[in-house]
């Protein structure tokens, strides 16, 4: 059986002399029997040369570089010299591993089980080689300063080597994938799931696609979803108004029209719940192949990681660990030099660029993506003032903060709440009057009537110890289980050390989890977003997250566990250093409530909050 050939063939873009040269062999050589090779797959913006699979060896991911490094131009340790008599790193192998990273990231929701059973080690299911064609081993590995702990480096040599099957082949020179029958991350059949759902996200086949009937919406969302060429805009939009619904609308009908479409937002928990949505209102298709659309011209991501692949894509040399207070100016300046004397790949030009949670943004970001909008479609923001948790204030609606956007006259509003239910939308207000909290009146579709499936619940608690509070919590959670999967429950937190402790709590007790938090209560950054691209809707699990990363989110059963940033354990016993900020404590009770959709079928719906505060305890009067 011959290897299987995805080509991609562009005629303004040819294949180099290398590229062509491997594909010869992948194509002639049994060496790649058994095989997939997709070549330049478009995954979310990014065009890696070949990606090939195998069910039961692994992935490898290969870059190609047709580079005369004999040339002065070329620098040992991954220096270019360019037109400006400058040196500039482009060191390939930063760009193949940031793919890999990315692709592991993006949307796999098989890469959760592989990582969960193989923790660290867990990278090493997709290998990475930079292949230089012409050039000599010697001069590729200086080059590559002599990187050989995670990416191989190949030269013409390696290959005539590897496609004479009679050769025997060594794992750490030609990729334990090519070397090996078998993977040892194919315990319990893991590799294969993972290696059969990339393979349906490189061949455009919309993996996560359920036969569910796209929602219908209202005439105001219809309205505002029809396309309008050559706009900017902005809509502003209560919870439960139906922003990102109609953002997935726009962007099905923009991707119907044959246009290229960047739906972006700032969380990272948000992009899967998005793809799902966009996924559902495009339906079955019209014609075969049609829903190939949703990979080849949609990308779904968050600001950030845009960022990373647009500096990836153009081999702009950047420590992405080092994120300091400015990190997010200093990548947009790097990206803007080189523009200055450097051309866009066309994969990020795009006609319709659809940003959800607006607020989150700031002007100078959109300013920024302006130059990657071909004008053929929309810029379009959707936002809730309500939601400002990361202190931006309302910039969108600042005259001067908007200026050079091009957005014309007042913003629109969408003042109907067409998801959450009335009794929440009530509770919210009574919060408000109660807290004193000034935000825009969320307005009822229509009145519903009461149900005894309807319930909200506002517990005052004392807790001297985390013992005392798990307790607490199972108690409401073992009511909930009655009738609910733990899909349909989320426990939302105000503290990280406490989300941390219910985490290992249900985990010790087999219920599997989604969350969001460094276990190790360091506040790490990385650790933090190793879980956030794991959260996603559809595994099953119990959800555990902080307020600020629910944002976008809905679930029929919500848990708010109202306790002080600031809480720690010690030996098991609560300590309280600082009373909390008022305006974190009014952000986690908005975000928390408006989070809450009853169930399809029966409108079923709980809202509980265990709080610990005791200045909050006269709230539950409202409840």
């Amino acid at each position: 059986m011959s290897a299987e050939i995805f080509e991609s063939y562009n005629p303004n873009d040819p294949r180099t002399k290398g590229e062509q040269y491997l594909l010869d062999v992948f194509r002639n050589s049994s060496r790649f029997d058994g095989w997939m090779v997709f070549e330049q797959p478009h995954i979310n913006s990014m065009k890696p040369d070949f990606v090939l699979l195998h069910p039961s060896r692994g992935i490898i991911i290969i870059e190609v570089k047709d580079w005369n490094l004999t040339s002065s131009v070329y620098e040992n340790g991954g220096y270019i010299r360019g037109t400006d008599g400058r040196s500039h790193k482009k060191n390939p192998i930063n760009q193949v591993e940031n793919y890999k990273k990315s692709i592991l990231k993006s949307e796999l929701t098989n890469s959760v089980y592989l990582a969960e059973e193989f923790e660290k080690n867990y990278y090493a299911c997709i290998e990475t080689v930079v292949y230089f064609h012409g050039a000599a081993k010697a001069n590729a590995l200086a080059f590559c300063n002599n990187n050989l702990l995670y990416t191989k480096i190949w030269t013409k040599e390696d290959i005539e080597y590897i496609k004479n099957t009679h050769n025997p082949l060594n794992n750490r020179i030609h990729t334990y994938a090519l070397s090996r029958q078998q993977s040892a991350f194919n315990h319990n059949g893991q590799l294969e799931e993972l290696v059969k759902e990339l393979a349906k996200h490189l061949q455009y086949a919309d993996y996560n696609f359920e036969r569910r009937r796209p929602f219908i919406l209202t005439p105001s969302q219809s309205e505002l979803s029809e396309l309008s060429p050559g706009s900017i805009r902005r809509w502003s939009g209560v919870a439960g108004a139906g922003k990102s619904l109609i953002l997935a609308e726009k962007a099905v009908k923009a991707l119907r029209d044959n246009k290229r479409v960047l739906i972006l937002t700032f969380n990272i928990t948000l992009r899967h719940y998005l793809r799902d949505l966009v996924s559902q209102q495009f339906g079955q298709g019209n014609y075969e192949g049609e829903r190939k659309k949703l990979r080849k011209d949609l990308t779904i991501i968050h600001f950030h990681e845009l960022l990373k692949i647009i500096m990836t894509e153009h081999e702009i040399e950047v420590d992405f660990d080092d994120e300091d207070q400015n990190f997010t100016q200093r990548w947009m300046s790097l990206i803007n030099i080189y523009f200055l004397e450097n051309n866009m790949k066309d994969q990020f030009n795009y006609d319709y660029i659809l940003v959800d949670e607006g607020q989150d943004f700031m002007g100078e970001w959109i300013r920024f993506l302006k130059q990657f909008y071909t004008k053929k479609g929309e810029l379009f923001i959707v936002y809730d003032k309500a939601q400002d948790l990361f202190n931006h204030g309302v910039w969108i609606e600042d005259a001067d903060q908007v200026k050079n956007i091009g957005f014309k006259g007042r913003p629109g509003n969408l003042k109907y709440t067409h998801r959450l239910p009335d009794t929440m939308v009530q509770k919210i207000r009574q919060v408000r009057e109660v807290l004193q909290i000034q935000g825009e009146d969320i307005l009822v579709a229509r009145e519903e009537q009461l149900s005894f499936l309807q319930t909200t619940f506002w517990l005052n608690c004392k807790a001297n110890n985390i013992s005392d509070k798990l307790s607490q919590l199972t108690d409401r959670v073992k009511e909930l289980r009655k009738s609910n999967d733990w899909e349909d429950i989320t426990i939302i937190t105000t503290n990280e050390k406490t989300g941390a402790e219910l985490v290992e709590y249900f985990e010790r007790y087999g219920v599997k989890t989604s969350h969001v938090y460094d276990l190790q209560r360091q506040s790490d950054q990385k650790r933090r977003k190793s879980e956030k691209w794991k959260f996603q809707g559809g595994t099953g699990r119990l959800k555990i997250c902080s307020f600020h990363s629910y944002k976008g989110w809905q679930t029929p059963n919500i848990i708010l566990v109202l306790d002080s940033p600031t809480t720690q354990y010690i030996d098991g016993n609560v300590f309280v250093t600082s009373v909390p900020n008022s305006d974190t404590i009014k952000n986690a009770l908005f975000i928390s409530m408006s989070r809450v959709k009853g169930k399809e079928t029966t409108g079923e719906f709980s809202f509980t909050c265990l709080n610990y505060l005791p200045q909050y305890d006269h709230l539950k009067s409202s409840f």
